[in-house]
């Protein structure tokens, strides 16, 4: 019995520490909004001061082929190149 109330209050203890709230905000059918939140009151689609991360958007390769015509790759490396005209790329925690 000791052990059963040891485990079920293991199980409170940890579920209150991981505690996630509904997002306060409405759909555009006035309902509540499903989502989870686990600072604050609104999710990211309710809150007005969530800014997005800009994600670097994709450009032609700048090298030139063997037969003189530029490349049509698309690369998001530094340099402007791309995989097969030797694209610098940065490690996937940095992009």
């Amino acid at each position: 019995m000791k052990k059963i109330k040891l485990s079920v209050a293991a199980l409170l203890i940890a579920s209150a520490s991981f505690s996630q709230t509904q997002c306060k905000g409405l759909t555009k059918d006035s309902v509540q909004c499903k989502n989870t939140v686990k600072v604050g009151e609104l999710c990211y689609l309710h809150n007005p001061n969530y800014v997005k991360k800009s994600k670097k958007s994709a450009v032609q390769c700048s090298a030139f082929t063997k037969k003189g015509k530029r490349c049509k790759n698309k690369t998001k490396g530094p340099n402007g190149k791309c995989y097969l005209h030797g694209a610098v790329t940065e490690p996937k925690h940095l992009q």
